[in-house]
């Protein structure tokens, strides 16, 4: 089997893990989840020397998979899947979970995630005990999401849409991630869509980007609410606005639903460990400190704070970060114009909590957090997207 069918084997065998009754009611390949079994159990058994496996042995264990020490690592995570969820979800270009952490805790269970990186699936896994099938660009990939779920969760990834803005519905949107996205609700038809992305994405060529989405999703039957929001009105630290859509099939429950939020305070302290906690390699070189020191002439210094440069050199000091960069540079951000952010702040800087698992390099984390989502703010429109659901008809 080649490297993208053993990739799906561990999706297929980690989501049959904690979903059983779902994958036991649907079509998943029997071949792909028995080989999935073979290759878990024989690692492991080989390894207690309990000799080889059978087809029987697998049998059993297929029939009641949680009875089995074997399986501790697929549950022995901080955020299990809900069993028997309130109600259903996909989550697409899943990174590390920031969207689905919110609705995970309001009991939603979910059936189906897609993310091809493979150390954000590391993470991924770490923290939920599911492995996120890969490439959303593939039928093979496609094809084992159930037939029917209630919610479609997507950050989709924010590429040049430079095909787009002509309203051809689409035509408009081929070679794009948002395709994938649209081609899943034109099949499936989930109740609710949230989508999640750059500010810019609202503005790009003069807006026609940003039409052409509504436009089909409009098309697709779903009535739609958006906003830009700002982290740091829900409580985190970090400027960082993104876009969200929201839309609903019952256009009472869109009716209902609405970007009123109360802003919450933020605190830096809250987020930041203590210097002396935290690895030398953070620490900033002579170099820069010097070349800090000189930007920074003449300005007001206090602590704790966020040192911040900009693409023109020039720093400012803040009590929260600006909006995390997957590829910024690595002395873009520096606390107390000192250190760089610790895994675990960049994390907190997102409003992961701390029992969020660090399963991979600093390196990684920087890059998985810039990929990310305010968690306090997905919360609380998940809490609101919930109470209409369970209230309004």
């Amino acid at each position: 089997m080649n490297e993208e069918g053993q990739e799906s084997s561990l999706a297929v065998l980690s989501y049959y893990l904690h979903n059983s009754d779902i994958y036991k009611k649907t079509r998943t390949n029997t071949q792909q989840k028995r080989y999935a079994f073979r290759e878990f159990l024989e690692k492991e058994c080989l390894s207690a020397n309990l000799g080889e496996i059978t087809n029987e042995y697998i049998d059993h264990v297929a029939d009641n998979p949680t009875t089995y020490g074997f399986f501790s690592e697929f549950f022995d995570v901080p955020f299990p899947n809900p069993q028997h969820g309130k109600r259903t979800l996909i989550d697409l270009f899943a990174g590390i979970g920031g969207i689905r952490l919110p609705f995970n805790e309001l009991g939603y269970q979910c059936v189906f995630s897609s993310e091809w990186d493979k150390y954000a699936q590391q993470t991924y896994f770490a923290n939920f005990g599911e492995v996120p099938f890969g490439d959303i660009t593939k039928e093979s990939t496609k094809k084992y999401i159930p037939k029917k779920f209630d919610l479609l969760l997507a950050g989709f990834p924010c590429q040049a849409f430079s095909i787009m803005g002509k309203m051809k519905g689409f035509a408009d949107i081929r070679g794009t991630m948002f395709f994938e996205v649209a081609t899943i609700l034109k099949k499936h038809q989930p109740s609710v869509v949230l989508l999640e992305n750059v500010k810019q994405l609202t503005t790009h060529d003069h807006g026609k980007t940003f039409a052409t989405i509504l436009h089909i999703l409009n098309e697709l039957g779903y009535h739609i609410k958006w906003n830009v929001l700002n982290a740091l009105d829900f409580g985190l630290p970090q400027k960082r606005e993104r876009v969200i859509i929201v839309g609903f099939r019952n256009k009472r429950c869109a009716d209902a639903f609405n970007f009123d939020f109360e802003s919450k305070p933020y605190n830096l302290l809250d987020v930041l460990e203590a210097d002396n906690k935290t690895s030398l390699s953070l620490l900033a070189s002579d170099t820069i400190l010097a070349k800090r020191k000189l930007q920074t002439k003449g300005k007001k210094a206090f602590y704790p704070s966020i040192w911040h440069e900009n693409k023109a050199g020039n720093v400012s000091i803040l009590d929260y970060a600006c909006a995390l960069r997957t590829g910024a540079s690595y002395n873009y951000l520096l606390v107390n114009g000192i250190r760089r952010p610790s895994s675990r702040e960049l994390l907190r800087l997102q409003g992961f909590p701390d029992s969020y698992k660090i399963v991979v390099s600093h390196g990684e984390i920087r890059r998985q957090t810039g990929n990310s989502v305010a968690v306090p703010m997905i919360r609380e429109i998940a809490r609101k997207i919930d109470f209409i659901l369970d209230n309004i008809q």
